[in-house]
Parts: C-alpha cells; structure tokens; sequence
C-alpha cells in the first residue's frame, strides 16, 4: 500500500509499541494481560477500549472499531496510510525510501497531509531561528529572561518567528515555497497572509516566541505566538496582542485541543490528575518545575471537549487559573464543566496578580500538594458575593449548587458538602438536601441534549475515517439487511455475573453454590465460568479478554450490562452473591414452571393423557421446591443450594 515496500512495512508494524502510541492518546490502565482505557473514538465514562501488546492491536468492545497502530493514528489524527506510515517511521526509528507518493488518497485527504507538511515545515524553521539563526537572537534573549531552559524549550519545540526589521516580511513564506509547498493552503493554516496592496504573500507570525501545538502523537497542527517586548507596539505605538493564536483550520479547532498535552498525557495518568493553567508560558513553567501534568486551554475558556481529553487520562484535576477577575471568572465557569464529566474539581486559588508562572515556586507547590476542594471555593465566593444578603440571593445560590452537588460520587461526600453548605449559605441542611434531591430527580429523568451528547462526541471523533475503515460496528459487518436485536439478557443472571466480575474473591462461594447451574444464558455462561477459573488460578482476566469469548456480536450489550463497576464498592459482596442467588434460583423455577405448562397443554392436546399427569407430578414438585425457596430469606441459602428436583 501507498508503495511501501512490504519488507519495510513488516519492519514498522514490528517496530511500534502499540502501548506507548496509543497511551499518548489516552490514559491506559493494566487489566490481565492487555491495557484499558476510554474509548478515544465515542463518548463513555467506563472503558471498553483494549490494547493488546501481543498482537499490537487496539479494540473498542462498545463502538466497535479495530486495528494496529498504523490504522490507529489515520483514525485518530484523520491522516493518510502514507502519512501515519512516515510519522511512525520517524518516531521508531524505520527509514523509509524517499519520493514515496500516495495515489490513492482522495483529494480532501491528500490536503490534509500537504497541511501537516506545511506546519511541520514552519515548526522547523521557527526552531532552527531560534536555535541557531541570526534573526533570533532577540528571541534567544527572550527564552532567557523568561528562565526557559534549553531542554524545556527542545521538549515543547519552542521556536521564533523573526520580526521585518529582522528578516522582511517573508521569512516563512519563502521557506515554503522553497518546498514546493501550497501557499493558498498556508493561508487556511493562518501562518501566511496576501496583501491586498500587492497581492502577495507574508508572514502572520512575527517577531513572537512561538510555541507549536502538537498532538499527543507528535504532529504540529497549530501556532501560539508571544510577542517580544521589543515588538509590543507597532510604529504608530498601537499596542500589539500579546498572544496571536493560529486561526481555525482543517487540521485545528481550538476549542478541541489542550496546550501541552503531548507531553502531559502520561504524566497526568501516573499523577491520577491533570493541573489546568492559563497561558502557554504557564505551562512550560510548570512543567520546567515539576508539574509535568500541566496544560492549558488555547485562547478560549474551558470548553466540554477539552473536559472529555482530559477525562482520558485523569479523573482529578486541579484548576490553577491567575488570581485576577477574569481567572475567577474562568475558574467558576470550568467547574460545573469538570463536575458534569464526572472529574473531581480541586482549586489552587492564587492572589492578586499572580499566575503560575510568577508565583512563588515553594508556595505554589505546596498548594498543589494538598489543593481545596472546588465546590467549597465556589461556596465561598458566593457568599463573598453575597448570597447571603438575602432570601432571594441564598434561593438563586441554592438552585446554583444544588445540581453541582448532586454530581458528587460518595455519599459520605456529598453529606459533609451539605452541611458545609448549610453553614456557608445559612440555610437548615433539610433545605440543602431537599434542593439536592429535586436536582438529582430532573437530572435523572431529563433525557439527553442531543446537542450536548453530539458536542461530546465530536470532540473525539478523528476529522474524518480512514480509506477502508475497519470501524463498523460488528453487527453490521458485511449485512445488507437490518440487524436482528440480541434477545435480552436475564436480568438476575446479568446481577450474579456483574457481581461476580466485579468481586472475583467469591468464586469460591460461588462454586459452592453452583453457580454454573444458575448462569445459563450462553453470553454469560463462559464469561463466569472464565472469572472463577481465573480467580481460582490468581489472575484477573481484564474486559476485553472476557469478551473474546463470546460472540461479538453480543460485545456492546455485555459491556453495557457487565461492566459498569456497580459492584465494586459494596459495603457485602456475600450478602449480594446469596441475594443474586435466590433471585437466579427462583427465576429459575418459574421458567421450568412456565415450560412445564405448556408442555402439559400441548400434551392433552394431543390425547397423551400419561405424558400429561408425569409432566403434571413435575410441575408440583417444582411448585414444592419454589414455595420451599421463597420461605427463606436469601441469607439463609444453604451453600449447596440448587434449583434441580
């Protein structure tokens, strides 16, 4: 494919390590012998996304899509065969032949790819200033005075795009067209613009530190620039932005990428928590000392798609937002955002006119250590703006949080956030909970904004499919009618073998009780009988392994059913395995009762009166054991408990 020889692309596939590329993307956990994590490619909050380092592979058991890692950038980053093939290649270490040219591409895709030439262009020559060339020695001063190490500026690939006085204005667009790179698509990219005097082209970037946006798999797609002091003011002493940011383009949408996260993401999923600052110099701060789980939204406030990024990764993050008004303002506009996502919001508040980057590092650090809960920082500020002052403003305060509370996860939580917030807003914790349970009972019967779930989605959607895409879901595979629905699960059986995959250490209880007996339905069946082989062997076989041993077609409703994790922090998994018992038993016999009816009917039917009284004596006895069974609490189920007359 794309004429690669095959030799070469055996070499690549060989060469990636499916765990590394594909964690850059998301926050892979160990689960037996594959990796986990949430799905990249739709929106979910328990994950049902599988690598699998043996096979170098990748599978989601809930939208279905598959590949290696050479399908998984095209995917992810929307890129061409040819152009994830080169990407990798450089990262791994493969050196491919050179003048390869793809043919196959269509022409929306062959734009893409010249687009990422031509931002990996532009982050090279703004580098290669900034390193070594004359026009960047006030940009080496700069990098400086800021205290941005060399290293620091190699990792985030810090570059300088040189002012007119230093360079003309034409200092990238020459390089490009040196390339024989489109200067038409330049322009949709926002590094070159054409005068309207002369009908030429110029650089858009100039006499700025720049700092290429970079995705978690390496590629440029966007600049920042920060203007030098030097350059802060044009000859008519008007005052430039300190911040020029990249125009929306095919390749970026800001409100949909995170500053730094290529280097953050793994960072974030050891630290268990994402650190969120302001400003790109803010970021490369922070991880300059340590904090290397920092990013930064870009020229935007926090946005639900840049919440769900870092949902992949963390489930905590720590808002460290400037202590002025306007880092207020957004530190309470990003909290109902990480609470609706389910991340548990902390806050860092810094004084007046401080940021990150000018905050002192030992203070700063130790708030990091130990940072206040989010919800109790805007509590105070509501009462500090007075929610207090009256009935009105303590109701308006009330209908704010109440919503915000109702997303906290623990019980024991939420109970010490109401009496907090009975003490803070001076209202009795009956009126707390009564405004909490009014907004627990619309959240759960609101139905959801198609708006809202397609925002969410898009955020983690590649900007288009690769050619041949391998992401249909498997039900659909290779059919040209409707899909017949999967039988519905039963419902106790899903309950004993939710439980039983979520508390692996009753297995043997469970054997004791026969369990195998219980679990008949043949999609759950071998999942159970997996999970207590497995226990009795001490693994711990992870979603995507028990999965595979069922037909696939069942993956999506098993992954809903079985492993959501309700039975993980239950206070008796005993207790729960007896109760989940007696509920599969009793079913059980009023099934075998059920059948047992018509069998008796279809028999008289037939004139077979003998067959009619044999099934009839079958019946009482099941009558027997079911009446027997509901006479005793589910606790008290003797261990060989059995629904077989």
């Amino acid at each position: 494919m794309a004429g690669i020889p095959d030799e070469k692309l055996q070499e690549l596939r060989d060469r990636i390590d499916i765990v590394d590329l594909v964690g850059h993307y998301v926050g892979l956990k160990r689960s037996g012998k594959n990796f986990s994590a949430c799905c990249p490619f739709h929106s979910e909050r328990t994950p049902s996304f599988y690598v699998n380092p043996e096979r170098r592979s990748y599978k989601c058991f809930g939208c279905g899509v598959w590949g290696d890692g050479l399908e998984f950038v095209m995917r992810v980053e929307g890129k061409s065969f040819l152009e994830a093939a080169r990407q990798l290649a450089q990262r791994y270490g493969v050196q491919l032949p050179a003048g390869l040219k793809d043919t196959t591409s269509s022409a929306q895709q062959a734009e893409r790819d010249e687009a990422y030439a031509i931002t990996r262009a532009a982050a090279e020559l703004y580098r290669e200033i900034l390193l070594t060339g004359e026009e960047g020695q006030l940009g080496r001063l700069y990098q400086e005075k800021r205290g941005i190490t060399a290293d620091t500026a190699e990792a985030f690939q810090l570059g300088y795009a040189p002012a007119p006085a230093e360079a003309g204005w034409d200092r990238l667009t020459r390089h490009l067209q040196r390339k024989g790179l489109s200067l038409p698509l330049a322009e949709k990219l926002g590094l070159v613009a054409r005068s309207e005097r002369t009908d030429n082209f110029y650089d858009k970037f100039r006499g700025r530190l720049m700092f290429p946006v970079v995705q978690p798999g390496g590629a440029v797609i966007a600049f920042s620039g920060r203007i030098l002091p030097e350059y802060a003011h044009d000859s008519d002493g008007r005052e430039a932005p300190k911040y020029t940011n990249s125009s929306e383009s095919l390749l970026y949408t800001k409100g949909k990428t995170l500053f730094g996260l290529h280097l953050a993401g793994q960072p974030m999923r050891r630290a268990g928590r994402a650190i969120i600052v302001e400003g790109n110099v803010d970021v490369v701060t922070m991880h300059q000392r340590g904090h290397r789980e920092t990013v930064a939204p870009l020229g935007t406030a926090l946005t639900a798609q840049q919440v769900a990024l870092l949902g992949r990764f963390a489930e905590s993050a720590v808002l460290c937002f400037d202590g002025d008004s306007a880092g207020r303002k957004a530190t309470r506009a990003a909290i109902p955002l990480l609470l609706e996502a389910g991340i548990d919001a902390r806050v860092v508040p810094l004084e007046g006119g401080e940021d990150p980057d000018t905050a002192d590092p030992t203070r700063l650090t130790a708030l990091l250590e130990q940072p206040g809960s989010a919800l109790e920082w805007l509590m105070r500020w509501m009462v500090a703006a007075g929610a207090r002052d009256s009935i009105d403003a303590q109701d308006r305060a009330l209908s704010a949080l109440a919503p915000l509370l109702a997303r906290v996860k623990r019980d024991g939580a939420r109970e010490l956030y109401i009496d907090r917030a009975a003490k803070l807003l001076g209202l009795p914790p009956g009126r707390i909970s009564s405004a909490l349970q009014s907004a627990q009972r619309a959240a759960q019967s609101a139905p959801h904004s198609g708006a809202q779930s397609g925002s969410h989605h898009e955020a983690q959607r590649p900007h288009s499919p690769p050619p041949g895409d391998r992401g249909a879901a498997p039900e659909a595979a290779s059919r040209s009618g409707p899909v017949r629905p999967l039988p519905e699960l039963p419902r106790s059986q899903v309950a004993l073998a939710a439980l039983l995959v979520d508390n692996p250490h009753l297995a043997s209880l469970a054997e004791q009780n026969k369990v195998q007996d219980l679990v008949t339905d043949p999609r759950l069946a071998p999942i159970v009988r997996a999970v207590i082989d497995a226990a009795f062997a001490g693994e711990s076989p992870g979603e995507g392994d028990l999965l595979e041993l069922v037909d696939a077609r069942a993956h999506r409703q098993l992954h809903d059913a079985l492993f959501a994790g309700d039975y993980r922090d239950i206070e008796d998994p005993a207790q729960a395995l007896h109760s989940h018992l007696f509920d599969c038993q009793r079913d059980e016999l009023k099934r075998r009762r059920s059948d047992l009816a018509d069998r008796i009917t279809r028999a008289i039917e037939r004139g077979e009166q003998q067959q009619a009284r044999e099934l009839s004596l079958e019946r009482s006895s099941v009558n027997r054991l079911l009446s027997e069974l509901e006479r005793q609490p589910p606790s008290q189920l003797p261990q060989s408990a059995s629904v077989r007359p």
